[in-house]
C-alpha cells in the first residue's frame, strides 16, 4: 500500500482504503479501480491524495472498527467545522459536547486499542481532522492512565479545540477553565515555558495532549511531506523523552494496535521480514520471520535486539526498480540508433 497525491492517480489503480461522503454513505470501496470519473470525483472532493494498493498486493484485512473510524471521522469534521466557526464568533458551539460523549464511548476506553489507519485528508478538512485524530488519541491515552471521566472528557474537548489560538480560547465564556488549563499548560510546553504551581493532573493531561499532536502530525498526509510511519513517530517521542514524559509516551505506545502479526518491517541489518509474534510489553520487540533465509530475530531477547532493531514499517511489498517513462524512452532511442 503507498501513498499516491491527487494529481498522479492513474486509471486502473486501487483503492486501499474506503472514501465516504460527508454523510458516511460509502461512495467508492476498497479494492475499486479508480475510472477517469473516479479520479475527478477525488478531485472534486479535494483530497490531498489517497491510498492505493500495488498492482500484485492482495487487499489486506480490515477490521469493522478501522472502517467506523473512517466513517466517524468523514461525518464528524462538518459539525466541528461549524462549531469552531460559532466558538471564533463567540457563540455557544452546538455539536461539540455530543461529539465528546461519542469519542469518549467509542475510544476513551483502556480495554481497546486503537488501529492507527490514518484518514483521507482535504485540503479543506485538514485542520478539522486533525483536531479529531488529537482528540480521539488523547482519549484513549487518558482512559490508560485511569483519568476519571470527567478529565477524560476534558482532554477530548482540549483536543477538539485544539488549534484554535489560545487567546481565543481564553476569551471564550462557553469553554471549562479546566480546558482552558490543560491548553494553556500545553501551550507552556510546546513554548519552553516553566510551569509554577501546576496541577499534576491536568500536567499531565496536558502532555498527552502534546504528543497527541506530535504524533498526529507526523503521521499525517502532507502535500509537501510523506507521512512517517507509526514505528518511526514513537521512535522520535521515544528519542525525546526528557522533552514530552514517560508517563505520556507510554500512554500512546500502550494505545495502539501497531507492529502486531502480519506488519511487515524493515531491519537495521537491511533484512526485511513479517511479524510473526507481537509484544504487548514492549512493542517495537517483537518475534519476526526474515524473508530472505527464513531467520527467526527473537527482538524480545536482548543479544539479538543489540544487533538487530526495527528500522520502519516496509512501505512496498514491490520490490522491483520503478524506471519513469522518459529513461524508459531514452534508452529506446539509444538501442534503435544502435540496433540500425
Amino acid at each position: 500500500m503507498k501513498f499516491v497525491k491527487t494529481e498522479n492517480l492513474e486509471k486502473g489503480m486501487r483503492l486501499a482504503r474506503p472514501i465516504y461522503n460527508k454523510n458516511g454513505v460509502l461512495l467508492y470501496d476498497r479494492d475499486t479501480k479508480l475510472t477517469k470519473q473516479g479520479i475527478n470525483s477525488v478531485k472534486n472532493f479535494d483530497l490531498i491524495g489517497i491510498y492505493i494498493l500495488e498492482d500484485a498486493e492482495p487487499l489486506p484485512p480490515i477490521t469493522e472498527d478501522d472502517i467506523e473510524f473512517e466513517r466517524f471521522q468523514t461525518m464528524s469534521v462538518f459539525g466541528l467545522r461549524e462549531d469552531i466557526e460559532l466558538i471564533q464568533m463567540g457563540r455557544e458551539p452546538a455539536n461539540i459536547e455530543n461529539m465528546v460523549k461519542l469519542i469518549h464511548n467509542s475510544y476513551g476506553r483502556a480495554d481497546k486499542k486503537l488501529s492507527t489507519i490514518q484518514n483521507l485528508r482535504s485540503n479543506e478538512d485538514y485542520t478539522y481532522k486533525h483536531c479529531l485524530l488529537i482528540a480521539i488519541i488523547s482519549a484513549a491515552m487518558a482512559a490508560r492512565l485511569k483519568f476519571t471521566d470527567r478529565e477524560v472528557d476534558e482532554v477530548i474537548y482540549a483536543g477538539l479545540i485544539h488549534d484554535l489560538s489560545l487567546s481565543s480560547v481564553l476569551e471564550t465564556e462557553y469553554i471549562s477553565d479546566n480546558v482552558k488549563t490543560i491548553l494553556e499548560y500545553e501551550n507552556r510546553f510546546i513554548n519552553k515555558k516553566a510551569l509554577e504551581d501546576a496541577d499534576k493532573r491536568k500536567e499531565i493531561l496536558a502532555r498527552i495532549l502534546w504528543v497527541a499532536n506530535v504524533y498526529d502530525d507526523m503521521t499525517a498526509m502532507k502535500l509537501d511531506k510523506e507521512p512517517a510511519s507509526e514505528v518511526l513517530a514513537v521512535k522520535y517521542l521515544l528519542k525525546n523523552s526528557a522533552k514530552f514524559g514517560d508517563t505520556a509516551i507510554g500512554a500512546l505506545v500502550d494505545s495502539l494496535r501497531m507492529l502486531y502479526p502480519g506488519v511487515c518491517v524493515e531491519l537495521t541489518n537491511k533484512s526485511t521480514g513479517i511479524v510473526i509474534v507481537g509484544n504487548e510489553r514492549n512493542v517495537l520487540r517483537p518475534l519476526i520471520l526474515g524473508f530472505r533465509y527464513n531467520e527467526i530475530y527473537n527482538l524480545m531477547a536482548d543479544d539479538v535486539y543489540k544487533k538487530v532493531q526495527i528500522r520502519d514499517i516496509m512501505k512496498t511489498m514491490d520490490r522491483r526498480v520503478q524506471i519513469d517513462r522518459s529513461t524508459i524512452a531514452e534508452y529506446m532511442e539509444r538501442y534503435s540508433k544502435k540496433a540500425f
